[in-house]
């Protein structure tokens, strides 16, 4: 799927909306150029799982979690950014394996970084900028 959008709040629709489609398990691995809007759309994420905490960028700590319920199951949503990250045992000490699991959905910014860890069934969600408004979102489900 590919979508066009002309503001930060019609890229958040767009995550809302795909955001009513994950469940415990999934894993959104995002890809953009610095200042494409990836944090903006994991805020559309997290309001359309009703995540009500403000969501905040992990750049410096590379993880944040948020507890949530789901149809009566409790989840949690991490959002990790991988940005800072510069030598594979940053990662390897996230323990990616826990929480890439069912009891969680996992947001990954930067994922490009961690490809060789990322497991085949996740979503891929690639945000290009247009200009400094207009965003191009190709979303893609891979099994």
């Amino acid at each position: 799927m590919e979508v066009k959008t002309n503001s930060p709040k019609e890229s958040q629709k767009v995550a809302e909306k795909l955001a009513k489609t994950l469940v415990g398990g999934d894993v959104v691995a995002l890809y953009g150029e610095l200042g494409a809007g990836k944090t903006i759309f994991v805020q559309g994420l997290a309001k359309g799982l009703n995540i009500k905490r403000k969501l905040t960028s992990p750049t410096f700590v590379f993880m944040r979690s948020y507890p949530f319920v789901q149809k009566k199951k409790a989840l949690t949503f991490y959002h990790l950014d991988l940005y800072r990250g510069q030598e594979k045992a940053d990662f390897k000490n996230l323990g990616l394996d826990e929480i890439f699991s069912p009891d969680s959905i996992v947001v990954l910014e930067w994922a490009d970084r961690i490809m060789e860890s990322l497991p085949k069934n996740r979503i891929d969600v690639v945000i290009e900028t247009v200009n400094e408004k207009k965003r191009k979102i190709k979303i893609r489900r891979n099994k």
